[in-house]
């Protein structure tokens, strides 16, 4: 059995082979070089997003779980997605507009700040 690296360490791989080897030949062509370092950019996020994503579908699920009215705690994207529209439609009507929704809100944004920009500090 041949054991590969995972998705992830492959697009790492991936954006610091396009930040150290190939940007810095891209001098003369600053344009394409922007274009190599965003596209380096977005190897990195898509990695994060994946080493991250199980956890953030589960804390999530779980947060939404304590403010709607659900059987069982969500854990598909497509559970949360519809959840997030039932939330979206009751802060329209100004129903459940408490401290806890906030920290959900907040919390949501946090993550998803987390793997776009690790730095981002809240």
């Amino acid at each position: 059995m041949q054991n590969r690296p995972d998705h992830p360490t492959l697009l790492d791989a991936l954006a610091s082979f396009l930040m150290a080897d190939v940007a810095p030949k891209l001098e003369a062509d600053k344009a394409l070089q922007f274009r190599v370092l965003i596209a380096a950019n977005l190897a990195t996020v898509v990695a994060s997003e994946q080493r991250s994503h199980d956890d953030r579908v589960k804390s999530e699920g779980e947060r939404l779980a304590k403010l709607l009215p659900v059987s069982g705690i969500p854990t598909t994207e497509a559970q949360i997605a519809e959840l997030t529209k039932s939330l979206a439609h009751l802060l329209r009507k100004n129903q459940l507009v408490n401290e806890a929704t906030l920290d959900h809100l907040l919390a949501t944004a946090r993550e998803t700040l987390q793997v776009t920009n690790p730095r981002f500090e809240t």
